[in-house]
């Protein structure tokens, strides 16, 4: 019995001590904000440092400005040779492909009758003129009237003219170049019988070659009609030309201006119908070589680049492409210096505060 009393009060005991220790713990004080140490709150009252950036003081250079067109050759002027009087066609004289010069026979067409009829007119023309002396000698000596003279005059006047024009439908059955070309084509062959205006050759004159390109009314009004142009074409050729005719209206769809580009083409070795890269100078202007690493776009879509003012502020500034090369863009419509953030434009915004470090030169 006193056994068990005693063991009662010693389980008693234990689970109190248990109990007492848990309160014991919950009654100690948790740290505050007030308890912090005067380090940390130090640390947390400084304000956020502004973002950092690498900048690169920049001045601009005086560069040529060039206008790059494309086109397309043209010859300096082509002519569809025809036949100017009718007949079968005896000859062709001029291969297809070949240089002709100016005057050089490209087909003959049959004479038929036509030597009798000059033969004839020769005749009636020498007739006309007896009778005019006679009627002369006449009208001299009074014996005949002055309207009789006249009607002789007429009739010699008359077998002139038919034997011009006999002589002239023969020099026509011969089909000559007008000017010195190459026989783009032929469009008669042997024994085919032609009319008037009928087709026999196609001649291109290729002494010279014409580009026409498109121009912006932006730069129209840099391009005169005298400046020099280059010219460069896909296998590698180069000519120089000039403008020879600017548009004064614009093209009602795009908006652009033609302008025509000749140049001299030695030997014919520039077809027509190829392709050109027109190269105008519009001259010197002040730009900066930057490298497309740096461009980046504003919230209106215009590319541009980043740069800081007085109070290391970023601001955004558009550009223009001037030319591009291999060491780089020329870019203008900046000012003549900028501070240009080189490293880091992608994470900073206009307006805003930076930290700036400058870049060796």
């Amino acid at each position: 019995m006193k056994k068990s009393v005693l063991l009662s009060l010693a389980l008693l005991l234990v689970v109190a001590a248990w109990i007492g220790s848990g309160l014991l713990r919950s009654g100690e004080s948790v740290p505050t904000a007030s308890d912090a140490s005067p380090a940390t709150t130090i640390i947390d009252a400084l304000p956020a440092q502004p973002p950092a950036v690498q900048v690169r003081t920049l001045a601009a250079s005086s560069v040529p400005q060039m206008l790059d067109l494309m086109g397309v050759t043209a010859p300096k002027r082509a002519v569809q040779v025809p036949a100017q009087t009718a007949g079968a066609v005896i000859s062709l004289d001029a291969a297809k492909g070949e240089i002709a010069r100016a005057g050089a026979l490209l087909a003959r067409i049959d004479g038929a009758d036509r030597n009798a009829r000059l033969r004839q007119a020769r005749a009636v023309l020498k007739q006309r003129q007896a009778e005019y002396q006679a009627a002369s000698k006449l009208s001299k000596k009074n014996l005949q009237s002055q309207t009789a003279l006249t009607e002789v005059q007429a009739l010699l006047d008359a077998a002139r003219a038919s034997l011009k024009a006999i002589e002239l439908d023969i020099s026509h059955t011969r089909v000559v170049a007008p000017f010195a070309g190459v026989v783009e084509q032929r469009f008669v062959e042997m024994g085919d019988y032609v009319e008037v205006g009928q087709r026999v050759a196609y001649l291109l004159d290729l002494s010279e070659v014409k580009i026409r390109g498109q121009v912006s009314e932006r730069d129209i009004g840099r391009v005169r009609v005298g400046m020099p142009a280059d010219l460069s074409f896909v296998d590698g050729q180069r000519l120089s030309g000039k403008v020879t005719f600017v548009a004064r209206s614009s093209d009602s769809t795009t908006r652009t201006f033609q302008i025509e580009v000749t140049a001299l083409n030695p030997k014919f070795s520039i077809a027509s119908g190829m392709t050109a890269r027109i190269s105008l100078n519009l001259g010197d202007r002040q730009a900066h070589r930057l490298s497309p690493a740096v461009l980046t776009l504003d919230d209106e879509g215009r590319v541009g680049v980043k740069i800081i003012d007085d109070s290391s502020q970023v601001r955004f500034l558009p550009v223009e492409l001037i030319s591009d090369t291999p060491e780089g863009m020329w870019l203008g419509g900046l000012p003549e210096r900028i501070e240009l953030i080189t490293v880091g434009h992608e994470f900073v915004s206009t307006g805003q505060l930076v930290t700036v470090s400058r870049s060796v030169q």
